[in-house]
């Protein structure tokens, strides 16, 4: 019971950390802010989106990400199989 509420409230807590900077980027001139939010995705609206520029990620840095991905989930893994 007490893994199950943990998880709950961490579950809760992210996705409350979450909601505050989606909800902030709603547009007071229109309706509801999860469509202002995928509306350049979607292509839909009125409004002329242009592109933000975001920094490009090359190979070896996205190896990386994937590599310490990976180390964390052996990791995990490792604990647990360790633990039975």
């Amino acid at each position: 019971m007490n893994k199950f509420l943990l998880g709950l409230s961490v579950s809760a807590l992210s996705t409350l950390a979450m909601a505050g900077p989606m909800m902030a980027q709603t547009s007071s001139s229109s309706g509801w802010w999860l469509w202002n939010w995928l509306r350049p995705i979607t292509g839909g609206g009125g409004h002329n989106h242009t592109p933000a520029a975001v920094p490009e990620i090359d190979a070896s840095t996205g190896l990386l990400a994937l590599a310490a991905v990976a180390a964390a989930l052996l990791f995990v893994w490792e604990r647990r199989r360790r633990m039975n």
